[in-house]
């Protein structure tokens, strides 16, 4: 599997197919927060998503978590009561994947690792032989030139 390549590329979490998930024995799911769960310019989750988080775990039995380099968020935010989250998590370590393993009680290989992260959620997740889908309302396939420059700043940090 090439490492930037997503096993599936949707614009919205709302987008995500339940039944191939499962399919695929996929047990356990790693959300992203920022941009992925919450919008750019938002400090919270809409009731909408929460609500669908809710149904889609409620209806495939997938264990859900959020893992996410950015702080955590402030106050009122209920969804981070309600799921596991980790904040601060230096994504794409192997070590944030690995803990999150140990939370959701899940192997890499039933996990799936949702964001709009090239690097810290397609990388991330690919190198551990993770399913990975891919976020982004902008465009429908991460470009890889831009990854790549990522990658090499990253790296450098890693």
């Amino acid at each position: 599997m090439p490492i930037f390549k997503p096993s599936q590329s949707v614009r919205s979490i709302y987008d995500i197919d339940g039944d191939a998930l499962q399919r695929a024995g996929i047990k356990g799911i790693i959300f992203n927060w920022n941009n992925t769960l919450i919008s750019k310019n938002s400090s919270a989750e809409s009731d909408s998503m929460k609500n669908w988080l809710k149904g889609f775990e409620s209806r495939y039995a997938i264990k859900l978590m959020i893992v996410s380099n950015s702080k955590p968020p402030s106050q009122g935010n209920e969804l981070v009561n309600e799921i596991p989250a980790l904040f601060e998590a230096s994504k794409p370590k192997k070590k944030a994947f690995m803990a999150a393993l140990d939370i959701l009680g899940t192997q890499k290989n039933e996990t799936a690792v949702v964001g709009n992260g090239i690097i810290t959620d397609l990388w991330g997740g690919n190198r551990l032989g993770m399913y990975t889908i891919f976020v982004s309302p902008s465009w429908s396939k991460p470009r890889i030139i831009g990854a790549i420059k990522r990658l090499v700043v990253k790296a450098l940090r890693v």
